[in-house]
């Protein structure tokens, strides 16, 4: 004799729950690694572009050190306020560049502003414009943290 199930409707909360997956979690955590991954590459695009202009400043070039000087704030102003940034020059901005990165550009210091205005009447030789494009890269690279994460 088979038994009839039918009138065990009103005891049985029908078909048993489907095991809960966490498959959508993985999707929305991969979302949000790849927001995250597109927002650094997305702050980090105008650096990109400050490495390549450094890259194109030919070191025999007569207006080298004034050059440099133009990309240094022109790169500043991506990652700091123009407020801030404007107004230095000489010492006070060589200081700045060393406060906010891991540099020395305080080395410098001597020859600083006589090159950037007598910059036709001063050489100076390539092993120190090569230091200076070092510490060039070592200061935009320190900042790339403050780019990603900061105003």
């Amino acid at each position: 004799m088979e038994f009839d199930f039918s009138l065990l409707r009103d005891i049985h909360e029908g078909e048993p729950p489907v095991d809960f997956s966490y498959g959508f979690l993985w999707w929305i955590v991969l979302i949000v690694i790849l927001a995250v991954i597109f927002y650094s590459v997305y702050r980090l695009l105008p650096l990109f572009a400050a490495i390549k202009r450094l890259n194109r400043i030919d070191l025999n070039n007569e207006a080298f050190i004034p050059l440099i000087n133009y990309w240094l704030k022109e790169t500043a102003l991506i990652m700091y306020p123009r407020d801030v940034v404007a107004p230095l020059y000489g010492l006070n901005w060589l200081r700045f560049l060393d406060q906010t990165g891991n540099t020395n550009f305080e080395a410098f210091t001597n020859a600083w502003e006589e090159v950037i205005y007598d910059w036709q009447n001063i050489e100076v030789p390539i092993s120190e414009k090569k230091m200076l494009v070092k510490e060039c890269k070592k200061w935009i690279y320190s900042n790339i943290r403050r780019r990603i994460w900061g105003r």
